[in-house]
């Protein structure tokens, strides 16, 4: 069976699972369509937006051929919390693809990304990053199959039911043990390929730097990125931050990111998490 194409999937439904206990859950089974994020643009920073700057080198195609886009509903049953932050919260999942579609396809270890409540706005934003950095994806970023969102006024009044179908990844550097072997190099050759493509994370620390999902726990391939030509071991995660410049250059933006991503695996080994910000 080949492996489920980032785009084979045109609704989800949630068949099982408690969204979160502080909510009032919606009624099972809801329904979930595929929705287009907002174009590139808003990811702009300030000085891109005034200045009305433009980008001059295209972004490379993406290591992989995209199919034409699928009608696939898949069947999600949301497991535990994986995490929680700001703006949303990551839930493992079972997925399966219910009878009549026809398909075989091999569905990948995913989870649901679910955006907290009053924060649609900054998930949205991370599907347009994910489909911005779709030449990314299975190198330096998770697969994304997808952003999906259902209105259900009774239950969410403050916006859309907004969700991302993610590729599920490993566990993060472990705190107060050595670097592992490529760690460093990985990560920093990660920042150097959001370098080319202008984009700055706005929220690179310790927990948003996971490891590849291992083979015998179901992990995909990882493609080799098409700037360095490398695979890693490596993801960054968490784009609801991001921001994208037309003003500066790589050498500007890849010096961001040395200094921060420095200040932030430095301190692992001694036990240490410290937010790049302080």
């Amino acid at each position: 069976m080949t492996p489920q194409p980032l785009n084979a999937v045109s609704a989800i439904v949630l068949v099982s699972g408690e969204i979160d206990k502080r909510w009032k859950s919606p009624k099972i089974p809801v329904v979930l369509q595929r929705t287009k994020p907002p174009t590139p643009d808003i990811l702009d920073d300030i000085d891109t937006r005034e200045q009305n700057a433009k980008f001059s080198l295209p972004y490379p195609d993406p290591p992989f051929k995209l199919p034409p886009s699928g009608n696939l509903a898949l069947h999600i049953s949301l497991g535990k919390i994986l995490s929680e932050g700001r703006a949303g919260i990551i839930f493992d999942c079972e997925c399966s693809i219910p009878y009549g579609n026809d398909s075989n396809y091999r569905i990948p270890p995913l989870v649901v990304k679910l955006a907290r409540a009053l924060h649609s706005p900054d998930l949205t934003k991370e599907a347009t990053a994910y489909e911005t950095m779709l030449c990314l994806q299975g190198s330096a970023i998770p697969r994304c199959y997808g952003f999906f969102q259902a209105r259900l006024l009774d239950y969410f009044d403050f916006g859309p039911m907004s969700i991302l179908l993610l590729e599920k990844v490993g566990g993060r550097l472990v705190l107060g043990e050595p670097l592992p072997d490529g760690a460093e190099s990985d990560l920093f050759d990660i920042c150097c390929d959001f370098a080319h493509l202008r984009i700055y994370h706005d929220d690179l620390r310790w927990a948003n730097m996971l490891s590849v999902l291992s083979p015998n726990q179901g992990g995909l391939p990882s493609l080799p990125s098409p700037f360095s030509g490398k695979t890693y071991a490596w993801r960054l995660i968490d784009f609801d931050r991001i921001s994208r410049t037309a003003t500066e250059s790589f050498g500007s933006v890849r010096g961001y990111y040395h200094g921060y991503l420095h200040r932030v695996i430095d301190n692992v080994p001694f036990g240490s998490i410290v937010e790049p910000w302080e």
